[in-house]
């Protein structure tokens, strides 16, 4: 797993942990404005990273780069068995 992609489940996880008391505040009318946009803007900053991450899901991934052109295939028998042992 890349770097990305770790910090991106991250904060899906803070998020979602984050997500229910906030939603039990909306709910009792306590929860201010500036704190529902703050939530709303790193839902959406997040929602854009995982499209992001999904627009490039048929990338392979080298060393941190990913390599859309040339994707590596290895040949359907890459190892040959010794069969005399």
């Amino acid at each position: 797993m890349i770097r990305e992609d770790r910090e991106l489940l991250a904060e899906l996880a803070r998020l979602n942990s984050d997500m229910a008391s906030l939603g039990l505040r909306v709910m009792e009318g306590t929860a201010g404005a500036a704190e529902q946009q703050h939530y709303a803007q790193r839902l959406v900053a997040a929602g854009e990273r995982l499209q992001r991450r999904a627009d490039g899901i048929n990338d392979v991934v080298i060393e941190g780069e990913i390599e859309a052109e040339n994707p590596i295939a290895l040949p359907p028998n890459t190892i040959e068995l010794d069969r005399e042992q």
